[in-house]
């Protein structure tokens, strides 16, 4: 029976009366007799009984009778299986594709092949809901019985688990992050775990460091953590940050589920069961909205996030409801009047997953008999936008028909039928008006028209556009609805296909006095998910403004002048004045290379110092094509030149400190790229050519996309220049800074600065350095783009971050000053740490405190907190000493102040690349003998010979048992008398090096083995032959296992260990010293010892 823990009873409890009420059955999880779970082995995680029953029951013939016979559903059961792939990724998405699409079997009486299916989409009452609760699993890499894991929450849809469910009480520390590190261990995916056990993944003895039970998770579709007020929704590859609350039931009513709750306040938990949980709509989320895709080279499982879960079912309502055109007229609407009113606008901000939506739609559409029949168009208005739709639109799985000329667009969209199409909207023009306007060569001195007016041609007379298709089942899916849509090519779009259903795709806000237009096109809002909403979620970081200014030699009119009389001395003052009326434009003086020059080695001393040392990149706009390819120019020599003052620096007399600062950053800065990527022009200069191609543009976007030291890319594309490419539909999460060099407004500039917004491990916040003087432009954007009744624009100014360092340090400082601890007595904090529960407060704490620092860093504003930082890194890094805690360590911590702390650390003669002493070493005594006070001294023995036990345990379990029980009875018996702990502890510990030094002297392999098989007997030898006699089945035994534990990549092999169990069982039971129900357990804990002792026994 569940013991009642408060995790139990306050979370794992309410989560399963809550599945109950919506049609889940219960069972009870049992940890010790598999059967209880209706299954044969612990290792086994399909209930194969429930699935086989669900096959027969799902799968019916054309008169709807059951008709799969054993052979068939044998086979169909063994493909799920044995999905024959070993990296866990691949095979989550194999089993995937099995429960979308079935697998064929052959028909009846032997006829033609046929699908099988695993779960009755069509009929969701046809299937088999269950929840387990302390669902245990065995590893198949270790003996059975041992390393075994436990998720709280396992729930199954006929005999397949789905959903994985870690549950922590909301009053521990930091609950979330615990649950989600817990399902990351569950399933191989933490940090240094083995992620393909039995692959290559060898540590120094040959054995693979897997830690999980990951055959669990090749099926699961969602894992959750939740401490019953706040959880969140993840899946498999997913990290900390992927992990997102589920805010909203939809299309479930928030009170209607409260009142069956019986609650006035829905908790997060209960919100994310009702809203995914449900039997239909979890159906629902595997069918329609899980996809696999490729991010940088990985495939990466996608799910849904609420917000698109929310939106598509609101258009697919929208769809199913409204009026078409041809009904409104049928009912009596005049002709230029009547509307189709079954679209509108999805508003979902930039970085939201805006693209994944359509996806999602697209399928849930093709899954509907009323819906199914549409011809979907994917309309967009850029080249970049067209490029990246058509990459996550092929996630669909159906076939693509691209769009790419006018004669195209006429016959593929006045084809009849259902169909998946791209269409640019410059398309929907007249055949003999297939052309584009040239650009003005800014090589011959002009400056473009901006790159996102895409240009096009506009019929100059009054000649209306061919129809191409009047049915009414052809939906219109329009990105980026708010821009283009409502001009001469859009009216063409309708007049092409008149009875269309159109929505409008948007991350940007509506401007105002564009609202009623776009309204009246699309029809009204759908869905609405703001930016401020997205931060709130962690969907995007914020974004920061800093305006910078440059004092060259421009900037005053006197001196432009000077520059103007300079460069055309010959011409009279009459001419000159001619010319500056003519050239002297802003973009001239922009243009300028001196002023590049200047402003290229500000920014790039802005990013080296604050961005690049946290492993980030940035991008330039620049005020025109010929600004950008000079920007790349002036970056290369501002590089030169900053590598040439470090170097110097590194050759005059500094600290070891400040090298060891300066040296990594040096080794970057050498390696750094700087790409232009513009649009090129027939009178572009050759040179240009480089960054106008457009397979060196795709390298360098990969490139620069690409974590520094990638191994698939070089990954040292650091910045790109542009104009006005890139400024949309680009996501590069590893982008935090945009530098801004030109006039840009509106609309344009809100999804230019999104670039910095996606979110990335280690990234904070979103940057926009502006070096043209936008801050008004940017006000009056946020001002004239409208949210609706929920404003927010999620960008602030640098100082706002202040208040909160300020309320973060108090916060971290008060964790010691309230239990009257002085922040720099560091010997008492550190034995304030002692407690568990305390120091995973200071945990949590310093984390928050330091990534908040390391945003203001390296600015004034943020020196007086960092003396403090460092002496709470002192602490750290002295608590980690002394209590061999891994969760101390900040090495995931941002660089800035990584960096910061570990110099200061340093300095006060801490080598953390030096581990803890060890018990057994020769210093260790005198190590101890420094320490101040008694209760220091105790504490450090005490957690040093845990860690050292922890470590050795499996290499010796009943002798280190044993150890560990000694141990604590000491710490039992002297409690807080820490003079007398003292002399017990060293007793303690210089009796256990006495008999290390004894097993070095002999050889004691063979002991660990002999303890074993004698902590198993019913009672022990009474004779010296009884005695002679077990240590003698001991070398046996040993010398079995070291044959076979010799043998290449025997860990790696399941089966040869499997093989080695069943000998030593044969053995122990021809010796008959054992009762035959211990065997089986003895075989299991003398192969896992074998295994801890493998360089040992192999030599």
């Amino acid at each position: 029976m569940q013991t009642a823990t408060p995790e139990y009873t306050q979370v794992e409890l309410p989560f399963i009366q809550q599945l109950q009420a919506l049609g889940w059955d219960y069972l009870e999880g049992d940890t010790q007799v598999p059967d209880f779970t209706a299954r044969t082995s612990f290792r086994q995680v399909l209930l194969t009984g429930q699935l086989r029953e669900a096959l027969h029951r799902i799968n019916r013939d054309e008169h709807g009778q059951p008709w799969l016979d054993e052979t068939r559903i044998n086979e169909a059961v063994n493909r799920l299986e044995r999905l024959g792939q070993p990296n866990l990724i691949e095979a989550n998405q194999a089993a995937t594709d099995l429960l979308l699409k079935g697998t064929q079997v052959e028909g009846p009486s032997g006829g033609k092949h046929v699908t099988v299916h695993y779960l009755d989409f069509e009929h969701p009452e046809r299937n088999d809901f269950l929840v387990v609760n302390q669902f245990r699993v065995d590893p198949v890499w270790a003996a059975p019985g041992r390393d075994y894991i436990i998720p709280d929450l396992v729930l199954f849809v006929n005999g397949i688990p789905l959903v994985v469910v870690e549950a922590k009480r909301s009053d521990s520390e930091d609950p979330l992050t615990h649950a989600i590190t817990q399902l990351l261990r569950y399933s191989n995916q933490r940090e240094g775990a083995c992620p393909n056990p039995g692959g290559a993944c060898p540590d120094p003895g040959g054995v693979s460091e897997s830690e999980g039970a990951e055959q669990l998770f090749r099926y699961t579709q969602l894992l959750i953590a939740t401490c019953f007020e706040t959880a969140r929704l993840g899946t498999v590859g997913a990290d900390y940050r992927h992990y997102q609350e589920w805010k909203d039931p939809h299309p479930l009513d928030p009170a209607q589920v409260a009142a069956d709750l019986g609650v006035e306040r829905l908790s997060s938990q209960q919100t994310l069961v009702a809203g995914i949980l449900y039997p239909t709509h979890l159906l629902d989320i595997v069918r329609n909205f899980t996809c696999f895709t490729q991010v940088n080279g990985k495939t990466v499982k996608i799910v849904p996030r609420y917000q698109q879960f929310r939106a598509v079912h609101k258009a697919v309502a929208r769809l199913q409801s409204g009026a078409t055109r041809s009904q409104q007229l049928a009912q009596g609407v005049p002709e230029d009047q009547a509307r189709d009113e079954r679209g509108g606008i999805i508003w979902h901000t930039q970085g939201s997953g805006k693209s994944f939506t359509m996806v999602f739609l697209v399928r849930k559409l093709r899954t509907l008999p009323d819906l199914r029949r549409f011809k979907i168009v994917f309309v967009t208005d850029r080249t970049k936008l067209e490029d990246q739709l058509t990459e996550t639109a092929a996630l669909t799985g159906e076939p693509l028909q691209k769009v790419s000329t006018v004669a195209q667009f006429h016959t593929v969209l006045a084809e009849p039928g259902a169909g998946l199409v791209f269409a640019m909207i410059q398309k929907a023009q007249e055949l003999d008006m297939d052309r584009v306007i040239p650009n003005r060569s800014e090589a011959a001195g002009g400056i473009s028209l901006s790159e996102n007016e895409t240009p096009h041609s506009v019929r100059g007379d009054n000649t209306v556009f061919p129809e191409l298709n009047a049915s009414p089942d052809i939906l219109l899916l329009v990105d980026e609805a708010h821009r283009s849509h409502s001009k001469t090519l859009h009216a063409n779009f309708m007049a092409a296909l008149p009875n269309a259903a159109k929505i409008g795709f948007t991350g940007t806000p509506i401007l105002e006095e564009d609202k009623k237009l776009t309204t009246a096109i699309f029809g009204p809002f759908i869905d609405i998910y703001t930016i401020s909403e997205s931060q709130a979620d962690g969907t995007t970081v914020p974004i920061l403004y800093e305006g910078r200014k440059v004092a060259a030699y421009v900037v005053n009119g006197g001196t432009l002048d000077a520059r103007f009389e300079e460069t055309f001395w010959e011409y009279t003052p009459q001419e000159l004045e001619a010319i500056k009326a003519k050239y002297a434009t802003t973009g001239d003086v922009l243009e300028s290379k001196q002023l590049i020059a200047f402003k290229a080695a500000d920014m790039l001393r802005h990013y080296a110092s604050r961005i690049l040392p946290d492993g980030f990149k940035a991008q330039v706009v620049a005020v025109s094509r010929r600004a950008a390819v000079r920007y790349q120019q002036a970056f290369e020599r501002a590089c030169q030149d900053l590598v040439a003052e470090l170097e110097t620096t590194l050759e005059q007399g500094i600290t070891i400190w400040e090298r060891q600062a300066i040296a990594p950053l040096l080794a970057r800065l050498r390696r750094l790229q700087f790409c232009a990527i513009i649009s090129g022009d027939h009178n572009d200069p050759r040179s240009w050519k480089q960054w106008t191609r457009k397979g060196q543009q795709d390298a360098s976007v990969a490139d620069f996309k690409s974590p520094f030291d990638d191994e698939k890319q070089q990954g040292y594309t650091a910045i790109l220049i542009v104009k006005s490419m890139l400024l949309t539909g680009f996501d590069a999460p590893v982008e935090q800074v945009m530098y801004l060099d030109r006039t840009i407004r509106g609309y344009e500039l809100l999804q230019a600065i999104a670039r910095v917004n996606r979110t990335h491990t280690g990234k904070e916040v979103g940057l926009i350095v502006d070096y043209f003087g936008l801050a008004q432009a940017l006000k009056e954007a946020l001002e004239l783009y409208s949210d609706g009744s929920r404003r927010g624009s999620g960008i602030k100014p640098f100082s706002e971050d202040l208040p909160r360092l300020a309320d973060r340090h108090q916060r971290m400082t008060f964790l010691f000053t309230s239990r009257g601890c002085d922040l720099y007595d560091t010997a008492a904090c550190v034995e304030l740490l002692r407690e568990t529960r305390l120091r995973a407060q200071f945990i949590v704490a310093l984390r928050e405190f330091l990534a908040t620092l390391n945003t203001v860093l390296p600015r004034p504003a943020a020196l007086p907190y960092v003396r403090d930082a460092q002496q709470l890194g002192l602490i750290r890094a002295q608590a980690l000493k002394r209590y061999r805690d891994e969760h101390l360590n900040i090495a995931g911590a941002e660089a800035k102040v990584r960096q910061l702390i570990d110099i200061y650390v340093a300095a006060q003669g801490i080598d953390m690349s030096v581990p803890p002493i060890d018990i057994l070493a020769a210093e260790f005594e005198e190590h101890v003998g420094r320490l101040r006070s008694p209760r220091a001294q105790a504490a450090e023995m005490e957690f040093a010979a845990r860690h050292h036990i922890r470590q050795h345990y499996q290499e010796d379990p009943v002798f280190y048992q044993k150890l560990s029980e000694r141990l604590e009875e000491i710490l039992r018996l002297f409690a807080d008398n820490w003079e007398a702990q003292v002399k017990a502890l060293q007793e303690f510990i210089r009796a256990y090096r006495q008999s290390q030094t004894e097993v070095e002297r002999e050889d004691q392999t063979v002991q660990p083995f002999l303890r074993i098989l004698a902590a198993a007997l019913p009672a022990q030898p009474a004779s010296t032959t009884g005695r002679i006699q077990l240590a003698q089945a001991a070398v046996d035994l040993v010398d079995v296992i070291r044959a076979e534990i010799g043998r290449v990549d025997f860990w790696r092999n399941s089966i040869a260990q499997g093989e080695l169990r069943s000998r030593l069982i044969r053995l122990l039971d021809g010796l008959d010293l054992l009762p035959f129900d211990q065997l089986q357990a003895v075989a299991d804990q003398l192969v896992q010892t074998a295994r801890a002792n493998h360089s040992r026994l192999v030599g």
